[in-house]
């Protein structure tokens, strides 16, 4: 299993001992860097990539709040757990969508409670990502276009959108409107399509970047061939991009 990157972020070089002595007892999870401000956490971000980041919510250039929007905008994908003694800020924490709120004194079992979970929730995919990459050959997708059946090359799709009664697949040369249900397409496309959202299913082989929308409960993903932007919802995104490192 390939080990959990983390990173500890505090001014307190007592507290970032503490952590790093409490993810050495844990398997599968290795601390790859340490900052006590948001300067050296942002290049620990850009240089290391780490899946999950351990905040302090006060540090001496910025608010811990405000670190993990910018952060999250580099890396949309990386857990956030916040660790700090102030309770005031657990609501805008939530609000980003931070894993856990955790405050000092450190409680270990905690941590590794959720730090266990996190390792959970980040290899859940795997038998997912072996069934994908033995299904990703060339196939055919017979659809009704107004008096024409189409006959289009599936990794020619690199959406499907919900739009009322009817379904919209965004391809690489146009888009086609069809009567079907995405339940329906959910299941003929197979695994090399993601149901990022209620309303729209991604070609995974088509995806470009993924973006975090700020003051939104969701992602933007964009594609490689098609202007278009499908919704990612956020209890998806690790799922999503798990899929798409592979």
């Amino acid at each position: 299993m390939i080990p959990v990157k983390a990173i500890a972020v505090d001014d307190e070089p007592g507290v970032l001992l503490l952590l790093k002595s409490i993810l050495c007892e844990l398997d599968h999870i290795q601390l790859v860097g340490t900052a006590e401000n948001a300067a050296d956490t942002f290049r620990l971000i850009n240089d290391l990539k780490p899946d999950l980041a351990l905040l302090d919510i006060e540090l001496p250039d910025m608010k811990g709040i405000n670190l993990a929007e910018k952060i999250l905008e580099l890396k949309p994908d990386l857990y956030i757990i916040f660790i700090t003694a102030h309770k005031e800020y657990c609501l805008e924490a939530y609000r980003i969508y931070a894993y856990d709120y955790i405050l000092k004194p450190i409680d270990k079992e905690r941590i590794k409670n959720t730090l266990c979970r996190i390792q959970k929730a980040l290899y859940a995919p795997e038998r997912l990502l072996a069934k994908i990459a033995s299904c990703l050959q060339n196939t055919k997708l017979a659809i009704n276009s107004g008096y024409e059946r189409v006959f289009l090359n599936i990794n020619d799709i690199c959406y499907l959108e919900k739009h009322g009664r009817h379904t919209i697949l965004h391809c690489v040369n146009g888009d086609h409107t069809v009567g079907d249900t995405l339940q329906n397409f959910e299941q003929k496309l197979g695994t090399r399509f993601f149901r990022s959202h209620k309303s729209y299913i991604i070609n995974i082989e088509q995806v470009e970047r993924v973006v975090n929308l700020s003051g939104s409960s969701y992602y933007e993903v964009k594609f490689k061939k098609n202007r278009g932007k499908a919704l990612l919802s956020r209890d998806r995104v690790h799922t999503l991009v798990n899929l798409l490192e592979s």
